[in-house]
């Protein structure tokens, strides 16, 4: 129905009174095919085997300066029973003319090469299907006039050559900025060429090294690009080459080093300041950068397998106290300096130290157990706690302003385990001492 609807109202009138030669059945097919455009013709096989006599065209005129295409034109020829004009085109002007186009009509006499043809072209990989004309390559073309019957005229025009739009001029002006944390930026001056589409940064490990394509810039005045996530303190090479619309690429520009900014120096000389029961500080030498943020200090305790940050401080302090220090425990401590830019350096040198220890000492006098500890530390906070382990946990036995206890609760054939805890004046208690365990004999 479709069909139908598109056909004249008229023509079916006529169709139905015997216009078109059917008066009993309406040809609705046969109308149809009457007014369907005309397929174009086919190219007509041509022949060089009974060659015409048909006079050369003339005015043959190829226009340069187009990217990847080349607009040729010519004279139509008048005289005799011409049917159109094979072009043809070689690299040279005296070399092998092969066929790139068949124009079917007398008065044909203009066509735009885009390279789409078998013939070979002035570019590396020579005959390709899907190949174009190249930038910057020369041409040279003549046209064959044939007749009714394809025989081509043993006659051709004058040459005529052409030349493509040259490939993308070299970027100038190319600069790299260094020092830079992680990156490493570039700029270059845009170029000329109103084809060019953007451009190619090309980067090396070494000058005279292999330079690979990282990046691609579009847009011709888009001409600053940075190189991010690099590592401290790495090198590399950078070319720029310009790319123009059909993807061809120029000549690479002069290549430029560029340099990321290094981390900083690990700090240095880190040492125990002073030791306390419970704390200890540590210092350390400033870093001699002048974008030092600040430093990191961290402590392993023994048996861990993270280390734990102590202290996070400014540029201008290099002295930490640590409050978190069990008595006699063996620490390992290590420092970091950042820069303004957020960069970390490797660590400092370990240090290993432990917490100020009480002394603890056990001796079974009598069937009891005397303990004593440090009168120097004692005497600093006044009082001790006295604690005895068992299987229900600690028990205190008792609190004394001295440096000894004497425990005569101790059982017979067993072996007891003893505590002691510092007591300052206001309360505050120190660490706990590490344990320590005596036998009493029977």
């Amino acid at each position: 129905m479709a069909r139908i609807e598109r056909i004249p109202l008229l023509l079916l009138a006529l169709a139905a009174t015997g216009a078109f030669g059917c008066a009993t059945a309406l040809d609705i097919e046969g109308i149809a095919n009457t007014f369907r455009p005309a397929r174009a013709p086919e190219a007509p096989a041509l022949t060089d085997s009974r060659p015409s006599k048909l006079v050369a065209p003339e005015g043959l005129r190829a226009r340069s300066d187009e990217l990847r295409m080349i607009p040729l034109k010519w004279d139509p020829v008048l005289v005799g029973d011409v049917a159109g004009y094979s072009l043809e085109r070689s690299p040279t002007r005296k070399g092998d003319y092969q066929r790139v186009a068949i124009l079917s009509d007398r008065f044909a006499t203009s066509f735009v090469d885009r390279g789409t043809d078998l013939a070979p072209k002035a570019t590396p990989g020579g005959r390709s299907g899907s190949g174009d004309l190249g930038d910057g390559a020369k041409y040279f073309y003549r046209v064959r006039a044939f007749d009714q019957e394809g025989r081509l005229s043993r006659f051709h025009s004058e040459p005529a050559s052409a030349t493509t739009h040259p490939p993308p001029a070299t970027p100038e002006d190319l600069r790299t900025y260094s020092h830079r944390a992680h990156k490493i930026a570039l700029t270059w001056r845009s170029v000329e060429d109103p084809t060019t589409a953007g451009y190619v940064v090309h980067r090396s490990p070494s000058f005279r090294g292999e330079y690979l394509p990282i990046a691609r810039v579009d847009g011709r005045f888009n001409t600053t690009w940075v190189d991010r996530g690099l590592e401290p303190l790495r090198l590399f090479y950078y070319r720029v080459t310009a790319v123009n619309e059909a993807g061809g690429e120029g000549v690479a520009s002069r290549a430029r080093r560029g340099v990321t900014k290094p981390e900083p120096l690990p700090p240095h000389d880190l040492q125990v300041a002073e030791s306390e029961l419970g704390s200890i500080r540590l210092e350390w030498t400033p870093n001699v950068e002048s974008n030092i943020a600040g430093y990191r200090l961290f402590r392993r305790r023994a048996g861990a397998s993270a280390e734990e940050l102590v202290a996070e401080l400014g540029r201008e302090q290099t002295t930490a106290l640590d409050t978190e220090v069990g008595a006699g425990e063996p620490l390992t401590y290590r420092a970091w300096a950042f820069d303004t830019d957020g960069m970390s350096s490797a660590p400092s040198e370990p240090i290993r130290t432990e917490g100020v220890a009480y002394d603890l000492r056990a001796n079974v006098r009598g069937g009891r157990v005397e303990l004593r500890w440090d009168g120097a530390l004692h005497r600093k906070f006044g009082r001790a706690r006295v604690l005895r382990e068992g299987f229900f946990g600690a028990r205190e036995l008792a609190v004394v302003p001295r440096e000894t206890y004497s425990d005569e609760t101790a059982a017979r054939g067993k072996t007891h385990r003893y505590r002691v805890i510092l007591v300052g004046e206001d309360g505050t208690e120190a660490p706990p001492s590490a344990p320590i365990e005596i036998s009493v004999p029977r």
